[in-house]
C-alpha cells in the first residue's frame, strides 16, 4: 500500500534518514573540545588524577611544561565561559584558579621542576 507512494517519492526517503540521523546525532552525549591551547590545558588539568589521563591531553600539557619552563605566560582561556587567573609563586611553582560560567571554581599549584599538578581546597 505505502511502496507505490514511497516509490513516487524517492526524496521523502532520503529526507527521513537524515531527519533520523540528525536526531541520533543531537541524542547521544557529546565529548568535550575545546579549541585552543589554553581552554585545552584548563580542560586537561580538571582531569581527575593526572592531567595526562587521556591520550588527547598529553601534547597541550607537554607544551605547557615547555612554555612555562622557558619563562613564557601560562595560556588564557575564554571559550564557553571559563576564565582562568594565574600568578607565578615561584620560578618553577605557579597558582591557577579557574572559572566557570555557572561560578564553580577549581585551583591549582603547578610546578614546572617535577611536572606535576596538585589541586587545591575540593
Amino acid at each position: 500500500m505505502f511502496d507505490r507512494p514511497l516509490a513516487k517519492c524517492p526524496n521523502l526517503l532520503g529526507g527521513l534518514g537524515l531527519l533520523a540521523a540528525g536526531a541520533l546525532a543531537t541524542s547521544a552525549p557529546q565529548e568535550a573540545h575545546a579549541s585552543t591551547w589554553g581552554c585545552q590545558v584548563i580542560l586537561c588539568l580538571a582531569t581527575p588524577g593526572s592531567p595526562t589521563t587521556y591520550a588527547e591531553c598529553v601534547p597541550p600539557i607537554t607544551k605547557l611544561w615547555k612554555t612555562l619552563a622557558l619563562g613564557g605566560s601560562f595560556p588564557s582561556c575564554s571559550e564557553g565561559g571559563v576564565s582562568a587567573k594565574t600568578k607565578k609563586l615561584s620560578k618553577t611553582l605557579y597558582y591557577v584558579k579557574s572559572t566557570q560560567s555557572d561560578g564553580t571554581t577549581s585551583a591549582y599549584l603547578i610546578n614546572t621542576k617535577t611536572s606535576t599538578v596538585t589541586t587545591i581546597g575540593q
